[in-house]
């Protein structure tokens, strides 16, 4: 069984290896120091953010923005969400890369942060931070809590850390009896069910060249946008676009940049009535153009829908595909509410704003009251 010990000797050994790496790729001497705890001190009673990367982000920042009436640091994982999150977020705020699972680490972070609280979000949990935080008695909170079936599985296997990172949560959420299940079957609990926390998103920045640059599609009726779409996919959205309007200008954005090619196969090359959208890291800008946006990544059982709340805040009309995957939740209330439809159906209109913002309000009281529980 690994022990906590184990991990932390293993981690320890670990650590020297894994900066040197992060030097090599350059990520700069200052960004290694935080990475390993060597981090500016705060006041006493910090609130504490973490993200693992842009989505998880994302899906914190309403409640990052709100008067704590307290100093708050986020941290991020990813280099991608820690770049978001630096530029999305109000020049006062300290935006960290997250310290590495390592005990001098996570002991010389804590120390000079001086946690009130910890607040996670999903699965980003990690035994090291934990422990040391637990010792600290700074109670942790995991909110939208979620386990695949491949990690419940390792958590049982690994037992013992399991035991760690249940001992040491102070307030668990999640949106669905089953994730709650998982949850409170490896120690991850008792979990709270409360509405997904992705429903509080903020629509996402808009682009004012680029809103310029494309001009002419914006308000252009009809319009298609296929958003986040895979190759693996592109023989079930060329069945989907061809139930479309025959009149419909259509603007494609494939998930990964190398893509265009194989889309271009299939689809043709860009004219009057077909563009393809390669400011990639710009879906708010995509969005503001209007019309019905269809969701990739729910037309590969192996994938599973992206996220569709960022089209809707934006105004546009949405289809998902047979497969939401992790989505599943907040397409399921979605739907219920009238706000979406599956292909190969199409929408006779928008979203209901106002609906959107009374859940997104809900979803944010149950997200603070679990984190004023802990304060």
């Amino acid at each position: 069984m690994v022990t906590l010990a184990l991990y932390r000797l293993i981690t320890l050994l670990a650590a020297p290896f894994v900066a040197l790496a992060l030097l090599m790729r350059g990520d700069g001497v200052e960004t290694v120091g935080h990475r390993l705890g060597l981090v500016p001190g705060k006041a006493r009673g910090t609130l504490w953010f973490h993200a693992a990367s842009v989505g998880e982000f994302r899906a914190l920042k309403p409640l990052i923005l709100m008067d704590w009436g307290r100093d708050v640091v986020v941290t991020v994982q990813s280099r991608q969400g820690l770049a978001v999150a630096r530029r999305e977020l109000p020049p006062h705020f300290t935006v960290l890369p997250a310290p590495l699972d390592a005990p001098f680490v996570v002991s010389t972070f804590a120390a000079r942060m001086k946690p009130a609280a910890l607040v996670l979000v999903e699965s980003e949990l990690w035994p090291g931070w934990m422990a040391t935080l637990k010792h600290r008695r700074v109670p942790v909170v995991l909110l939208d809590g979620a386990l695949s079936a491949t990690s419940a599985r390792r958590w049982r296997r690994l037992r013992g850390l399991a035991q760690v990172i249940g001992g040491g949560l102070a307030q668990v959420t999640t949106s669905s009896s089953a994730k709650k299940q998982a949850l409170d079957a490896v120690g991850f609990g008792p979990a709270t069910l409360a509405l997904p926390l992705k429903l509080a998103g903020n629509a996402l920045p808009v682009d004012a060249a680029l809103q310029t640059q494309w001009a002419e599609w914006r308000g252009c009726a009809p319009l298609v946008i296929l958003a986040n779409a895979h190759r693996s996919e592109i023989d079930a959205l060329k069945g989907v676009l061809e139930t479309a309007d025959p009149a419909a200008k259509i603007i494609i954005a494939p998930r990964y940049p190398a893509q265009i090619s194989a889309f271009e196969q299939v689809f043709g090359a860009a004219d009057e009535r077909l563009a393809y959208w390669t400011s990639f890291g710009t879906l708010g800008s995509l969005f503001a153009l209007g019309g019905t946006v269809v969701i990739g990544g729910g037309f590969d059982a192996k994938i599973g829908s992206h996220n569709p709340l960022e089209a809707l805040r934006a105004g546009c009309a949405v289809v998902r595909g047979p497969h939401p995957g992790k989505q599943a939740d907040v397409i399921a209330l979605l739907e219920q509410q009238g706000m979406m439809v599956p292909a190969p159906a199409w929408p006779t209109g928008g979203p209901d704003i106002g609906t959107l913002d009374r859940l997104a309000n809900t979803a944010l009281k149950q997200a603070c009251s679990a984190i004023d529980s802990v304060l």
